[in-house]
């Protein structure tokens, strides 16, 4: 049953993650998740998983931020 817990925590965590890079690719004058995709050469359909709160590698989080001119822990805060 814990398991179980700590994964609904972990996919709350990922779908607020992903609510975020939505607000910062709108923030970034964006309209589209596939126009963001394109311009920073990432994969259309990975792309709409992140936003729809789908776990990442630790390079994607990395990229993301970068793109965003955020630190991971800017891009993070809050989120816990």
């Amino acid at each position: 049953m814990t398991a179980k817990k700590h994964h609904i925590e972990e996919s709350k965590f990922y779908q607020k993650l992903g609510e975020r890079l939505k607000t910062l690719r709108i923030a970034a004058d964006f309209a589209s998740a596939e126009s963001f995709a394109r311009e920073y050469a990432i994969g259309r359909t990975q792309y709409l998983q992140y936003e729809k709160g789908r776990n990442m590698e630790l390079s994607t989080l990395i990229k993301l931020s970068r793109i965003h001119d955020l630190t991971v822990e800017q891009l993070l805060a809050g989120i816990e």
